[in-house]
Protein backbone atom coordinates (compact mmCIF):
# COMPACT_ATOMS: atom_id res chain seq x y z
CA UNK A 1 0.00 0.00 0.00
CA UNK A 2 2.68 2.35 0.87
CA UNK A 3 4.57 1.72 -2.60
CA UNK A 4 1.10 2.34 -4.35
CA UNK A 5 1.07 5.97 -2.07
CA UNK A 6 4.37 6.77 -3.47
CA UNK A 7 3.40 5.83 -6.77
CA UNK A 8 0.45 8.35 -6.73
CA UNK A 9 2.74 11.19 -5.13
CA UNK A 10 5.63 11.16 -8.35
CA UNK A 11 2.87 10.88 -10.33
CA UNK A 12 0.85 13.86 -8.88
CA UNK A 13 3.94 15.64 -8.47
CA UNK A 14 5.25 14.89 -12.03
CA UNK A 15 2.26 16.27 -13.37
CA UNK A 16 2.21 19.19 -11.61
CA UNK A 17 5.93 19.98 -12.94
CA UNK A 18 4.46 19.13 -16.54
CA UNK A 19 1.54 22.06 -16.16
CA UNK A 20 4.41 24.40 -14.67
CA UNK A 21 6.81 23.79 -16.99
CA UNK A 22 4.50 23.56 -20.49
CA UNK A 23 4.50 27.46 -21.13
CA UNK A 24 8.36 27.58 -20.97
CA UNK A 25 8.80 24.76 -23.64
CA UNK A 26 6.06 25.52 -26.09
CA UNK A 27 7.27 29.43 -26.05
CA UNK A 28 6.96 30.89 -29.55
CA UNK A 29 8.71 33.84 -28.11
CA UNK A 30 5.67 35.75 -28.15
CA UNK A 31 4.66 37.81 -24.72
CA UNK A 32 1.13 37.53 -23.52
CA UNK A 33 0.53 41.19 -21.77
CA UNK A 34 -2.07 42.37 -19.90
CA UNK A 35 -3.15 45.70 -20.04
CA UNK A 36 -1.74 46.70 -15.97
CA UNK A 37 1.11 44.26 -15.89
CA UNK A 38 2.66 45.11 -19.32
CA UNK A 39 6.01 46.63 -18.72
CA UNK A 40 8.58 48.18 -21.35
CA UNK A 41 10.53 51.27 -21.72
CA UNK A 42 8.26 53.74 -23.19
CA UNK A 43 10.57 56.09 -25.75
CA UNK A 44 8.71 59.20 -24.46
CA UNK A 45 7.51 60.66 -21.74
CA UNK A 46 4.19 61.41 -23.79
CA UNK A 47 3.45 58.16 -25.12
CA UNK A 48 0.60 57.44 -27.56
CA UNK A 49 -0.52 53.72 -26.59
CA UNK A 50 -3.08 51.87 -29.78
CA UNK A 51 -4.00 48.60 -30.70
CA UNK A 52 -4.24 46.93 -34.13
CA UNK A 53 -7.68 44.41 -35.01
CA UNK A 54 -8.90 41.93 -37.55
CA UNK A 55 -11.51 39.58 -37.48
CA UNK A 56 -9.91 37.56 -35.29
CA UNK A 57 -10.25 39.28 -32.53
CA UNK A 58 -14.35 38.96 -32.55
CA UNK A 59 -16.98 41.27 -32.21
CA UNK A 60 -15.47 44.39 -30.36
CA UNK A 61 -17.27 46.09 -27.34
CA UNK A 62 -16.20 49.66 -28.12
CA UNK A 63 -17.74 51.44 -25.10
CA UNK A 64 -15.15 48.94 -22.91
CA UNK A 65 -12.37 49.64 -24.66
CA UNK A 66 -12.61 53.43 -24.89
CA UNK A 67 -12.81 53.59 -21.03
CA UNK A 68 -10.09 51.59 -20.22
CA UNK A 69 -6.35 52.87 -19.72
CA UNK A 70 -3.21 51.07 -19.85
CA UNK A 71 0.28 52.42 -18.38
CA UNK A 72 -2.22 55.34 -17.11
CA UNK A 73 -3.07 56.13 -20.71
CA UNK A 74 -6.26 55.38 -22.75
CA UNK A 75 -5.98 53.95 -25.68
CA UNK A 76 -5.63 56.97 -28.65
CA UNK A 77 -5.62 54.99 -32.15
CA UNK A 78 -6.46 51.26 -33.55
CA UNK A 79 -5.04 50.38 -36.79
CA UNK A 80 -7.57 48.04 -39.05
CA UNK A 81 -7.31 45.62 -41.11
CA UNK A 82 -9.04 46.27 -43.88
CA UNK A 83 -7.45 44.19 -47.42
CA UNK A 84 -5.78 41.25 -48.22
CA UNK A 85 -4.63 40.49 -51.56
CA UNK A 86 -6.87 41.38 -54.54
CA UNK A 87 -10.26 40.72 -53.61
CA UNK A 88 -9.94 39.84 -49.68
CA UNK A 89 -12.02 42.59 -47.20
CA UNK A 90 -11.75 41.82 -44.00
CA UNK A 91 -15.10 40.61 -42.69
CA UNK A 92 -15.05 42.91 -39.95
CA UNK A 93 -14.00 45.91 -41.33
CA UNK A 94 -16.80 48.11 -42.17
CA UNK A 95 -18.13 47.50 -38.44
CA UNK A 96 -14.56 48.46 -36.77
CA UNK A 97 -14.08 51.51 -39.03
CA UNK A 98 -16.84 52.59 -38.28
CA UNK A 99 -17.46 52.07 -34.53
CA UNK A 100 -13.54 53.16 -34.01
CA UNK A 101 -14.67 57.01 -34.71
CA UNK A 102 -17.85 56.62 -32.98
CA UNK A 103 -15.84 56.14 -30.14
CA UNK A 104 -13.42 58.90 -30.40
CA UNK A 105 -10.02 56.39 -31.75
CA UNK A 106 -8.02 57.64 -34.31
CA UNK A 107 -8.42 55.04 -36.94
CA UNK A 108 -5.89 53.87 -39.23
CA UNK A 109 -6.26 50.95 -42.35
CA UNK A 110 -3.94 48.29 -43.03
CA UNK A 111 -3.52 45.74 -46.28
CA UNK A 112 -2.30 42.99 -46.14
CA UNK A 113 0.62 42.03 -48.52
CA UNK A 114 0.56 38.84 -50.54
CA UNK A 115 3.55 37.82 -52.48
CA UNK A 116 1.97 36.11 -55.52
CA UNK A 117 -1.15 38.68 -56.41
CA UNK A 118 -0.20 41.60 -58.73
CA UNK A 119 0.24 44.75 -56.64
CA UNK A 120 -1.79 47.12 -58.72
CA UNK A 121 -4.90 45.22 -58.47
CA UNK A 122 -3.90 44.92 -54.37
CA UNK A 123 -3.89 49.02 -54.14
CA UNK A 124 -7.00 48.98 -56.19
CA UNK A 125 -8.58 46.51 -53.38
CA UNK A 126 -7.61 48.47 -50.52
CA UNK A 127 -8.36 52.06 -52.27
CA UNK A 128 -11.54 50.94 -53.19
CA UNK A 129 -12.67 49.65 -49.67
CA UNK A 130 -11.11 52.30 -47.38
CA UNK A 131 -12.20 55.79 -47.34
CA UNK A 132 -10.11 57.95 -45.04
CA UNK A 133 -11.64 61.28 -43.86
CA UNK A 134 -9.97 64.18 -41.86
CA UNK A 135 -8.05 62.63 -38.29
CA UNK A 136 -7.49 59.28 -40.05
CA UNK A 137 -3.78 58.23 -39.62
CA UNK A 138 -2.29 57.32 -43.16
CA UNK A 139 -2.49 54.12 -45.01
CA UNK A 140 -0.58 51.01 -43.71
CA UNK A 141 1.17 48.24 -45.65
CA UNK A 142 1.46 45.33 -44.00
CA UNK A 143 4.44 43.88 -45.45
CA UNK A 144 5.39 40.40 -43.36
CA UNK A 145 5.72 37.41 -45.23
CA UNK A 146 8.39 36.72 -47.43
CA UNK A 147 7.39 34.52 -51.32
CA UNK A 148 6.74 31.59 -52.15
CA UNK A 149 9.15 31.18 -54.76
CA UNK A 150 12.87 33.02 -56.03
CA UNK A 151 10.44 34.88 -58.77
CA UNK A 152 8.61 36.23 -56.18
CA UNK A 153 11.28 37.01 -53.75
CA UNK A 154 13.24 38.77 -56.27
CA UNK A 155 10.35 41.24 -57.58
CA UNK A 156 8.88 41.29 -53.95
CA UNK A 157 10.30 44.81 -53.20
CA UNK A 158 9.74 46.38 -56.27
CA UNK A 159 6.25 45.30 -55.99
CA UNK A 160 5.28 46.21 -52.76
CA UNK A 161 6.91 49.58 -53.94
CA UNK A 162 4.14 50.06 -56.63
CA UNK A 163 0.95 49.28 -53.91
CA UNK A 164 2.92 52.34 -51.68
CA UNK A 165 3.73 54.63 -54.79
CA UNK A 166 -0.45 53.87 -56.20
CA UNK A 167 -2.18 54.66 -52.35
CA UNK A 168 0.02 57.50 -52.24
CA UNK A 169 -0.67 59.40 -55.60
CA UNK A 170 -4.27 58.38 -55.01
CA UNK A 171 -4.78 59.23 -51.41
CA UNK A 172 -2.42 61.99 -51.22
CA UNK A 173 -0.14 60.69 -48.00
CA UNK A 174 2.82 58.74 -48.11
CA UNK A 175 2.05 55.02 -46.33
CA UNK A 176 3.67 53.36 -43.55
CA UNK A 177 5.23 49.97 -43.42
CA UNK A 178 4.55 47.28 -40.88
CA UNK A 179 7.23 44.49 -41.09
CA UNK A 180 9.32 42.58 -38.92
CA UNK A 181 12.96 41.96 -38.37
CA UNK A 182 13.61 39.59 -41.08
CA UNK A 183 11.53 41.63 -44.04
CA UNK A 184 12.97 44.78 -42.85
CA UNK A 185 16.66 43.63 -43.57
CA UNK A 186 15.55 41.16 -46.27
CA UNK A 187 13.89 43.83 -48.48
CA UNK A 188 12.81 47.04 -46.99
CA UNK A 189 16.58 48.25 -45.52
CA UNK A 190 18.04 48.76 -48.85
CA UNK A 191 15.14 48.81 -51.40
CA UNK A 192 12.91 50.53 -49.36
CA UNK A 193 14.34 53.40 -47.11
CA UNK A 194 12.39 56.24 -47.41
CA UNK A 195 9.22 54.64 -45.49
CA UNK A 196 8.79 55.03 -41.92
CA UNK A 197 8.45 52.24 -40.35
CA UNK A 198 5.99 50.09 -37.74
CA UNK A 199 8.11 47.51 -36.25
CA UNK A 200 7.09 44.09 -34.86
CA UNK A 201 9.31 42.74 -32.40
CA UNK A 202 7.96 40.95 -29.18
CA UNK A 203 11.39 39.95 -28.34
CA UNK A 204 12.49 43.26 -26.43
CA UNK A 205 11.15 45.63 -23.87
CA UNK A 206 12.86 48.47 -26.00
CA UNK A 207 13.61 48.13 -29.97
CA UNK A 208 15.48 51.03 -29.89
CA UNK A 209 18.78 49.11 -30.15
CA UNK A 210 17.42 48.73 -33.91
CA UNK A 211 19.10 52.63 -34.01
CA UNK A 212 16.39 52.81 -37.17
CA UNK A 213 15.79 56.49 -37.63
CA UNK A 214 12.81 55.80 -39.70
CA UNK A 215 10.99 53.76 -36.98
CA UNK A 216 7.21 55.32 -36.22
CA UNK A 217 5.64 52.80 -34.32
CA UNK A 218 6.51 49.37 -32.09
CA UNK A 219 3.97 46.21 -31.81
CA UNK A 220 5.39 44.88 -28.35
CA UNK A 221 2.86 42.36 -28.29
CA UNK A 222 -0.08 40.31 -29.91
CA UNK A 223 -1.05 38.89 -26.87
CA UNK A 224 -2.59 41.99 -25.08
CA UNK A 225 -5.94 41.28 -22.71
CA UNK A 226 -8.10 44.38 -23.26
CA UNK A 227 -11.34 44.68 -21.34
CA UNK A 228 -14.09 44.54 -24.44
CA UNK A 229 -11.91 42.52 -27.29
CA UNK A 230 -12.78 38.64 -27.01
CA UNK A 231 -9.44 37.66 -28.10
CA UNK A 232 -5.82 38.12 -27.64
CA UNK A 233 -4.88 41.54 -29.23
CA UNK A 234 -1.84 43.12 -30.30
CA UNK A 235 -0.50 46.01 -28.42
CA UNK A 236 1.33 49.31 -29.56
CA UNK A 237 2.98 52.39 -28.80
CA UNK A 238 4.07 55.45 -30.99
CA UNK A 239 7.27 56.47 -31.26
CA UNK A 240 7.01 60.27 -30.66
CA UNK A 241 5.32 62.92 -29.25
CA UNK A 242 1.33 64.52 -29.83
CA UNK A 243 3.09 66.92 -31.94
CA UNK A 244 4.81 64.20 -34.28
CA UNK A 245 1.78 61.91 -34.29
CA UNK A 246 0.02 64.75 -36.15
CA UNK A 247 1.83 64.82 -39.44
CA UNK A 248 0.95 61.06 -39.80
CA UNK A 249 -3.19 62.13 -39.85
CA UNK A 250 -5.12 63.12 -43.11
Amino acid sequence: MSKIISLRSCYVLTLIVMIVMFPIFVSDGHNTLSVESARYFPPYEQHIHGIDISKHNGEIEWKKVQGHRWADEPFHFTVIKATEGGDLVDAYFRENWKKAREHGFVRGAYHFFTSFTDPEIQAINYLSTVKHEVGDFVPVLDFENDGRTHSERKNLAQNAKVWLKIVEEQTGKKPIIYTNHKIYHKYIKEHLPEYDLWLADYSVYDPSHYQLNKLIMWQLSDGGVVPGIPHAVDLNVFYGSHHKFQKYLF
